[in-house]
């Protein structure tokens, strides 16, 4: 290995480079040109991000109906596991290793380099290229786990998580490559220093997993129709689909937004990529922008209420978690670019943006507003930042350059929402297509029909040795019990009951 690294020394009145080879490098010990303090803050902030997983499956779980609710935490952590494997196998590679602007090389297969060489090569602060991996798989489960939320209602769990491991490597992956590598052909759009602002993953994050979310939906509740499978859905089958649902536990989405809140401290911090005032800036931007989400959909939701019988001078719970999230979101790619004076201005937007269009996600069977919230904030926040990006801000960090071409900026920036939206929208589609060809002629070979419309998640879940509150019906016939236990419709609230014969098909 050739390659030679820079490090800057800071001292209490100077800074000095120091250039040394990487021969040199791997002979002496690695720890003496990092500083602890930024190799601590990126493993702190990877907690927070997987913090943020838990929060957002409590939040999915407590806005779902309670037969939903189960599966949604469940989904929101297994998908973590599976994307981390995938990671660790490739994704990492893909993402950051090779010098092809669209797509990796096998240089880390498996994480089968040394990654305590430092990562990146321009000046400023160094960390570890495993703590940058770690940090950055984080990022990959989130998404992924905003994902999931697509599921509820119209999927089944292993479909999704077959799903989901090949759309992190075709999908995720590459989009991730073009803005956060260096490589990356999103930060050429003017030159070196005039490529998108996308500091934590407006784009990257929020808007593909909304465009992919949204494009799951439309696919599995339409496949039938699609492909022509039989039996073709009932009218009330119809009916179960379309039905209007309501938030079955507050209380859980109160605490999944809690949790989504101190999360994004290290999603947004851990961004600058070390323990410097640009991290700090990012993290009073992200509080501020939370703050004023949560209160103007607070204040949304008030004066709305007015029209509605019943709830005229009260306030909506889910109206404040909801503008703190799409709060959040807004302020993701803008925290490090930003004075966190302008955050508030992103926080307001973004939930007033999400709140006037929140009734659309009926239309597209979007039930838990991915699409309506990641997918709008997270536009409304690239827009913003073409605004109110300042290179004094990025410089916080020490090394930081950057350009911001102001109407031209603003060009950049909607490209790559465009790029991104297309990227992930074809790609989620033709995934999904691939996947039902191989299903549906493994029945044709097999011979095996198609299975009958199934809308609850649950069904899939363990639960008469896994829940204590589960108390299966009394029978006096004790031969019967193990098959009435299956026969036991799995949770009351929104289950479709079975029925005989079919309505008019469609």
């Amino acid at each position: 290995m050739s390659q030679d690294f820079q490090f800057d020394l800071v001292t209490a009145f100077n800074r000095t480079s120091l250039n040394i080879s990487a021969a040199d490098f791997f002979g002496r010990n690695p720890n003496e040109f990092y500083l602890g303090a930024d190799i601590a803050w990126m493993m702190v902030s990877s907690a927070l991000v997987l913090l943020m997983v838990p929060g957002l499956g409590l939040f999915y779980s407590g806005v779902s109906e309670k037969c939903s609710a189960l599966s949604m935490m469940w989904l929101s952590m297994m998908t973590t596991s599976v994307i981390g494997i995938q990671w660790f196998l490739w994704g990492y590679t893909i993402t950051f290793t090779g010098s092809n602007r669209v797509w990796g090389g096998p240089d880390s297969f498996a994480s089968h380099n040394d990654l305590s060489i430092p990562w990146g090569n321009k000046p400023g602060t160094k960390i570890p290229q495993m703590a940058y991996a770690l940090f950055q798989g984080m990022f990959a489960c989130f998404t992924g786990t905003i994902v999931s939320g697509a599921v509820i209602r119209k999927g089944r769990p292993l479909h999704f998580l077959v799903f989901i491991f090949i759309w992190s490597t075709f999908v995720y992956d590459p989009i991730a490559r073009s803005t956060w590598n260096p490589l990356g052909w999103a930060n050429y759009w003017k030159g070196e220093t005039s490529g998108v602002f996308d500091f934590a993953g407006g784009t990257v994050v929020h808007i593909v997993s909304a465009v992919t979310a949204a494009v799951y939906s439309i696919f599995i509740k339409w496949r039938r129709q699609i492909f022509r499978l039989e039996p073709r859905l009932q009218q009330l089958d119809k009916n179960e689909l379309n039905r209007e649902s309501k938030p079955h536990n507050v209380i859980s989405v109160i605490l999944g937004t809690a949790l989504l809140w101190i999360g994004w401290f290290g999603f947004n911090g851990g961004s600058a990529l070390g323990a410097n005032l640009r991290a700090v800036s990012a993290c009073i931007s992200t509080h501020l922008a939370a703050c004023a989400g949560g209160v103007m959909g607070t204040l949304i939701e008030y004066v709305f209420a007015k029209g509605r019988k019943g709830d005229s001078g009260k306030f909506s719970i889910i109206g404040f978690c909801n503008g703190a999230v799409a709060g959040l979101v807004a302020i993701t790619p803008a925290a490090g670019y930003v004075p966190y004076w302008s955050a508030p201005i992103f926080g307001i937007t973004g939930s007033l943006c999400c709140m006037v269009i929140q009734n659309l996600s009926s239309l597209y069977f979007d039930t838990n507003d991915i699409l309506v919230i990641h997918g709008t904030a997270g536009f409304v926040g690239m827009l913003l930042t073409a605004g109110f990006a300042r290179a004094d801000i990025a410089m916080l960090d020490g090394y930081s350059v950057i350009t911001n071409h102001k109407i031209e900026q603003l060009g950049i920036q909607l490209s790559d929402v465009v790029v991104a939206v297309c990227w992930s929208g074809i790609g989620t589609l033709l995934i999904l297509i691939f996947m039902e060809a191989i299903i549906v002629g493994f029945r044709k070979i097999r011979g095996k029909p198609e299975p009958a419309f199934q809308l609850i998640l649950d069904a899939d879940i363990i639960y008469h040795c896994e829940l204590g509150d589960f108390v299966p019906v009394a029978s006096s016939n004790a031969s019967n019990t193990s098959q009435e236990m299956e026969d036991l419709p799995q949770l009351d609230a929104g289950t479709p009951t079975p029925r005989e014969g079919s309505a008019s098909n469609i």
